[in-house]
């Protein structure tokens, strides 16, 4: 998969914008604030219609406008032209050589979208939530009985959530409505769970490769899928925490509670990594996911890199390349505030590469 070409109105800091990309790697430069970084988002929305960094749409416009829209031409099996249309108010819109999406959950797949920045440190840092997300982003965008289970899922646990403050509210318990709840959330919740025990299979074997191609030492790591249907069924674990429910007004058990646990020799590298190893960990992490998602669907997932080497030291950079210059990744779009740090990283690297330099957008009056 590859983006041919950006347009951009009225999307973020930039009033029209457009870009040319080629098929290989394209080096994005330019001043912190001239909307690098908004050019990897508009492109990782029209592959997930969710932007990387706001889950806000209408924030995405520019300030003091109403409507943002997006225009590009992706070529993968075949050629199609994508549309999305942010307006305030509503909901965003997305077409399709001109035809529009009735939902857009029924795009999701179509383009796959990696991206690394400096910000997916939180991957290690942050709460479980980040780490659920990422692994079903990984699994959705190949498998939509994924997607409709966890959609499925989640409207569900809401629902049973709110028969519980119910019951609270009028001292009053129906077993009868609570099983026919839990009969509707087990079969998605097996299937989410399988999948995601098999996903992390290969997913280990994928990042255990990456991490070693970049990170200079021995030590071992490891992604570990932490559920409580890893040893107990969800029957079982529903009718034990009734109770706790009932208590809390909430559903304390299920694949909502998953977590990814991520080790260096032994122990959480969240508290035992140093900075160097959550970079490296991280940056296989995301290496990873993008081969697993280009051995399932048999085309490269376009890869963005953000401002990366602001974060992480000359070595790994030099790694970093190395690897996605030597091994095909398909199209690879990158940002960095310094074009001569860029072109030192790729000079004399047998690649297709396109330069470009941003100039900071004008601002409103």
């Amino acid at each position: 998969m590859r983006i041919n070409n950006l347009i951009l109105y009225n999307f973020k800091n930039h009033s029209q914008f457009s870009i040319s990309l080629n098929a290989d790697i394209n080096c994005i430069t330019g001043k912190n604030g001239s909307g690098k970084t908004n050019i990897l988002d508009a492109i990782y929305l029209l592959g997930t219609c969710k932007s990387y960094f706001n889950p806000i749409d209408y924030q995405l416009i520019r300030h003091n406008e109403t409507t943002a829209s997006l225009n590009a031409q992706f070529e993968g099996s075949s050629s199609f032209d994508l549309q999305m249309v942010i307006e305030q108010g509503k909901k965003k819109k997305l077409k399709n050589n001109g035809k529009q999406y009735e939902k857009l959950v029924d795009h999701i797949g179509l383009i796959n979208v990696i991206m690394i920045t400096p910000d997916d440190i939180e991957l290690i840092k942050g709460n479980s939530e980040e780490r659920r997300r990422f692994l079903d982003i990984t699994i959705s965008q190949t498998d939509r009985m994924y997607l409709n289970c966890l959609s499925d899922y989640q409207k569900i646990v809401e629902q049973r959530n709110k028969q519980l403050k119910l019951f609270a509210q009028h001292n009053h318990f129906d077993q009868v409505i609570i099983d026919s709840y839990n009969h509707k959330l087990i079969p998605p919740a097996k299937y989410i769970h399988e999948k995601r025990q098999l996903a992390l299979l290969r997913l280990q074997e994928l990042f255990n490769k990456y991490y070693l191609e970049i990170q200079s030492g021995n030590e071992t790591v490891r992604l570990n899928y932490i559920s409580e249907l890893n040893t107990t069924s969800f029957e079982t674990l529903l009718a034990e925490s009734l109770k706790k429910d009932m208590i809390l007004e909430r559903t304390t058990t299920g694949i909502h509670k998953d977590d990814l646990s991520f080790e260096i020799d032994g122990f959480p590298i969240k508290k035992f990594g140093s900075q160097g190893q959550n970079k490296s960990f991280i940056i296989a992490l995301k290496l990873a996911q993008h081969q697993y998602l280009a051995e399932i669907d048999n085309q490269k997932p376009i890869l963005l890199l953000d401002d990366i080497f602001e974060k992480i030291d000359e070595e790994r950079a030099e790694k970093l390349i190395d690897l996605v210059c030597a091994q095909n990744f398909g199209q690879i779009i990158i940002t960095d505030t310094h074009s001569e740090r860029v072109r030192k990283y790729f000079d004399n690297k047998n690649k297709s590469i396109n330069f470009v330099e941003l100039n900071l957008p004008k601002q409103n009056d």
